[in-house]
């Protein structure tokens, strides 16, 4: 058996202190005292938007991005299925139900569960029509490009975008402001969120992102994941500054 090279050594050592620092942060998390997070202002326009809906008579869209398809997406890409199932249950009723669009045939087939079902719960199924929830196209382009004519529409009470989306998508936030629709954005994607940042929506950052039960952000697995993630960018923190200091010092090659 060949010995260990100091690269191997180095590699042992970097997963051993990775899962050291994440179950430390879930101790810290878990021992924590301090009050619950509450529910971000960007959900709060969630909220808002919807009752806007109601009372004007509007179309409330739902942008549910790339889906699996989109560059580096995780199952937090996927969160915007749990503000759709929530919105659907309080719009179904309305003079015009909400719309939801995605770009993925998977998550499409998804979101037409979740539509279905709210519709189901609420003893409504003859109201239930396909058209509230579309493929908007077969990629991310596709996407946009049929999500902006229907956002040209005037009787829009709002947009919500949540998912995985591309820095291009900023397409969409441009419509939104010609045509003075509100528009709320929640992505786990870093280069959406900073083109999104300089626009005039309102956007979700940091463990804000993983906060969308809308309302109910105080359920135990959302505030302890994110608490967990708090301390691990503390911890993270801590540990390049003393590596930065050990490495001024001398005393790390």
């Amino acid at each position: 058996m060949s010995n260990l090279n100091q690269t191997d050594i180095l590699a042992v050592v970097i997963i051993i202190l990775i899962i050291f620092l994440t179950l430390l942060a879930v101790i810290l998390a878990k021992r924590s005292t301090k009050k619950p997070l509450q529910t971000p202002q960007v959900f709060d326009g969630i909220d808002t938007l919807m009752h806007r809906s109601s009372e004007e008579g509007k179309t409330l869209l739902i942008g549910l991005g790339e889906g699996f398809t989109g560059l580096g997406t995780g199952l937090g890409d996927t969160t915007g299925l749990m503000v759709e199932k929530f919105l659907m249950s309080q719009v179904v009723f309305n003079d015009k139900p909400a719309h939801s669009y995605s770009a993925d045939g998977g998550l499409a087939c998804l979101s037409h569960m979740v539509v279905r079902g709210a519709y189901e719960d609420a003893m409504a199924t003859e109201l239930f029509r396909s058209d509230h929830n579309q493929l908007a196209g077969p990629g991310p382009f596709a996407g946009i490009a049929a999500l902006l004519p229907e956002l040209a529409r005037d009787d829009n009470a709002g947009l919500v975008m949540m998912g995985s989306y591309r820095p291009e998508s900023i397409l969409i936030a441009d419509m939104a402001e010609r045509k003075n629709v509100p528009l709320i954005f929640a992505s786990g994607s870093v280069p959406a969120q900073a083109a999104f940042f300089v626009t005039e929506a309102e956007i979700a950052l940091g463990e804000d992102y993983y906060l969308p039960d809308v309302g109910k952000s105080n359920q135990d697995y959302s505030q302890v994941s994110s608490k967990v993630l708090n301390w691990l960018r503390i911890l993270v923190a801590v540990g390049l500054v003393v590596a930065a200091v050990l490495k001024l010092s001398g005393v790390l090659p």
